[in-house]
């Protein structure tokens, strides 16, 4: 392997190390926020769902949004060090350092894709957005009941 060929070789180990790195981050924010989420409306409850409980229930939605924003943005960071690392990866085939796969993977994803038809529809960053909107709307269903009981 020359030296251009490890340099790219190097590069696109780091784009991949990035990717997993946007993805651990995304799930320590799942937790923060799931466990930010439980803490604070076992408070409301505790408090039997007070009028003055009231702004901790819109620091729920407030953080469920965010973490709707800050997975979405992890994914955008995640597919951005995805593609570099494929454009790498090309660079290395056309370099003829490494051999060109293109038909065994396109069989290996078609096996896959044959096998989950239902799932591999699925967009895993829909999954986790729509989590951290889940929470939001638990904190909305807590300003309602706030609201209501109070």
């Amino acid at each position: 392997m020359t030296a251009p060929e490890s340099a790219t070789l190097a590069y696109w180990s780091e784009n991949r190390e990035q990717m997993r790195q946007s993805e651990s981050q995304r799930a320590v924010l799942t937790n923060y926020v799931l466990a930010i989420a439980a803490a604070i409306s076992g408070l409301v409850v505790q408090q039997h769902f007070r009028a003055q409980t009231l702004p901790l229930s819109i620091l729920v939605v407030l953080t469920g949004l965010y973490g709707a924003l800050a997975a979405a943005k992890y994914h955008e960071r995640a597919n951005y060090h995805l593609g570099q690392a494929r454009a790498l990866t090309q660079a290395l085939v056309e370099a003829g350092e490494l051999p060109d796969n293109d038909a065994v993977l396109d069989q290996a994803r078609g096996e896959h894709y044959q096998r989950y038809p239902n799932l591999s529809r699925i967009r895993l960053h829909w999954l986790w957005t729509g989590l951290f909107f889940g929470v939001a709307g638990y904190g909305a269903a807590l300003i309602i009941v706030t609201c209501v009981v109070s």
